[in-house]
């Protein structure tokens, strides 16, 4: 699998994982493609203080004589996560499910509320739906392709299929 950027490939088995080396990966690329070609200084997660400044003055000499807690203090005055704490879970999955099983659980209630309770319009009910009918037809409503072109008016009854 490879990358493609411009004119350069870049594949996965050349990636490192990272020896405490903060500043090749501070560094911009010199590469001529446009797309890998970044304006300005490296950004720096912190404001050098005495002790960074320090550090980052001797990490310009021989990198072999820092030590490991140099080397991971100049680390975290670059970055301000290390890729173990960036894809590290976090625990918003358990909000997403709480609120969707509170989601379901009101649209539940709902649904037992309005299918088991006891007062029904008066149109639901069966005399109210015949009556409904009756006037419908005596409107003539939706003569084409409605309830009146099914009715035959000079018999009183419904047309039959044939």
């Amino acid at each position: 699998m490879a990358l493609k950027c411009g004119k350069m490939f870049i594949h996965h088995h050349l990636y490192k994982p990272l020896r405490f080396v903060p500043q090749l990966v501070v560094k911009r690329s010199t590469t001529s493609d446009y797309c890998n070609q970044m304006s300005g200084k490296p950004i720096r997660f912190r404001e050098g203080g005495d002790e960074l400044c320090a550090l980052r003055e001797k990490e310009k000499g021989d990198w072999n004589k820092l030590t490991l807690d140099e080397i991971k203090k100049l680390y975290r005055g670059s970055f301000c996560q290390t890729f173990a704490e960036i894809h590290a879970p976090t625990g918003q999955w358990k909000l997403v499910v709480g609120i969707a099983f509170w989601a379901m659980a009101i649209a539940f209630l709902m649904t037992v509320l309005t299918h088991f309770s006891e007062s029904s319009p008066e149109s639901f009910e069966e005399d109210n739906r015949q009556a409904q009918l009756k006037r419908m037809i005596a409107l003539e409503m939706n003569p084409i392709t409605g309830l009146a072109s099914k009715w035959d008016y000079e018999v009183e009854d419904w047309k039959s299929r044939k």
